[in-house]
């Protein structure tokens, strides 16, 4: 099993709900689309960062819908509208394995 995590930080304050917002419309999306139970959330205290959580059953399994949705027209065009929340260079991904 493992733990896919994506993390952006928010451009500026004032945007925060929307960004918010987008980041569970892309979570709506992907878990409709793909049949899975991504989730997301803004950290509480700190620098206003989103993180998309989702659960794997491998890396496989994961590369696998990441090359879907690089070809995926519509999550593309989703992805450009947020773009203008984001500190540009601030996307982290991470990929921790997780004991069974």
């Amino acid at each position: 099993m493992h733990l896919f995590i994506r993390s952006v930080t928010v451009k500026h304050a004032a945007s925060a709900a929307a960004a918010l917002q987008f980041a569970g419309d892309v979570c709506a999306y992907v878990n409709k689309t793909y049949q899975v139970n991504m989730r997301c959330g803004m950290e509480v205290f700190g620098h206003l960062r989103i993180h998309w959580l989702l659960d794997m059953d491998s890396a496989d399994a994961g590369m696998a819908m990441n090359q879907k949705m690089m070809g995926d027209a519509a999550y593309q065009a989703l992805l450009g509208k947020g773009k203008d929340f984001w500190v540009k260079g601030s996307l982290k991904d991470k990929l921790i394995r997780l004991p069974r």
